[in-house]
């Protein structure tokens, strides 16, 4: 099975999801989600109903029993571009001049950041979690775990980064590996945390949340690492979609804002807006200016995506008056 057959099997799964028809035209919508990882898809229809992964023709295809598996761990892992892009994007983010000269321009300090929480952000996230020596930390997407490592530094805590792409934990590993005292990193899923009860002070999310599949079903999970009288600091951008309702914009109308209210979990939210709006188009000066410099080095890809991030996303958003920045700090009860 070569990757186009992947990304066939995936789609044909995200079309069952989605509640779509599963003609081949239909399925064929989908592809430009793998953006420039996007791989020949000719071949792979005959191949998967030779093979007996699916049944059908180009009118309808259905997932068999034999291949039914192997497409729902496909779609949970690579449903579009971002599993590519990041199994090269954070070796070679580490690496580059380019990004880390980005990093200090647009952020204040290189921590190989690739979110959208600058140094005053994560400062002030710090503050308000009260974090201290010793106390144990879990970041969910930590990334290369520059963000992890600061904590560490800073507060003497020891952190726990977890994110889902091997190549991340291996740059984080290999970066810090005379910190292990203070430092760890572990491959695994926000979807399914493996970590004891009541096991962390606190757990933080920065622009990591988006990616669970079930938001309550997750938050309830994180909450029930955290210790009584412990904090979870999840920091989100958001952008309502048109059928949300009245109030999505505000703080406690937010996706995020509705999950904590059904979970009865005791929040505060910090609005973070006016200085937000102030990033992307300095995000967008930085990276353009920094062109000629990710080419020289063979990271074109990072350039492109940033730029997809900032004229596909969240410059029209802002426009749109539809851009909001939040920090919602979970208070977790000591009952």
């Amino acid at each position: 099975m070569n990757e186009a057959d992947i990304q066939v099997l995936a789609t044909i799964r995200r079309t069952e999801v989605e509640g779509e028809s599963s003609d081949r035209t239909t399925i064929e919508s989908h592809a430009e989600k793998y953006w420039k990882y996007l791989e020949d898809w000719s071949d792979s229809w005959t191949r998967l109903v030779d093979t007996g992964f699916i049944a059908g023709d180009d009118s309808g295809y259905k997932l068999t029993e034999s291949g039914r598996p192997l497409a729902e761990k496909f779609y949970a892992e690579r449903p579009d571009y971002f599993w590519y892009y990041y199994q090269h994007y954070y070796p070679a983010a580490q690496a580059s001049k380019a990004h880390s000269e980005l990093c200090v321009r647009v952020y204040g300090r290189n921590l190989t950041q690739e979110g959208q929480a600058d140094m005053d952000s994560l400062n002030d996230l710090i503050a308000y979690l009260e974090i201290r020596k010793d106390d144990r930390v879990l970041d969910l997407g930590c990334g290369a775990g520059g963000i992890s490592e600061y904590i560490a530094d800073e507060t003497g805590a020891h952190v726990t980064g977890l994110d889902y792409a091997k190549s991340a934990i291996d740059v984080a590993m290999n970066r810090t590996e005379g910190k292990r005292d203070r430092l760890t990193f572990v491959e695994g899923d926000m979807n399914a945390l493996e970590f004891p009860k009541h096991c962390f002070d606190q757990v933080i999310s920065l622009d990591t949340i988006y990616w669970v599949a079930d938001v309550d079903q997750a938050l309830a999970s994180i909450v029930r690492l955290i210790k009584p009288g412990g904090k979870f600091g999840i920091f989100i951008t958001n952008s309502p979609l048109t059928d949300d309702g009245p109030g999505a914009c505000e703080p406690r109308g937010t996706w995020i804002a509705q999950s904590l209210k059904r979970l009865g979990l005791d929040f505060e939210a910090h609005d973070y807006t006016e200085n937000f709006l102030l990033f992307w188009p300095k995000m967008k000066e930085v990276v353009m200016d920094l062109y000629d410099d990710f080419v020289a080095e063979g990271n074109e890809v990072i350039f492109d995506s940033f730029m997809l991030d900032a004229d596909g996303d969240y410059l029209p958003a802002a426009a749109a008056g539809k851009l909001r920045r939040y920090l919602y700090i979970v208070n977790v009860s000591v009952s």
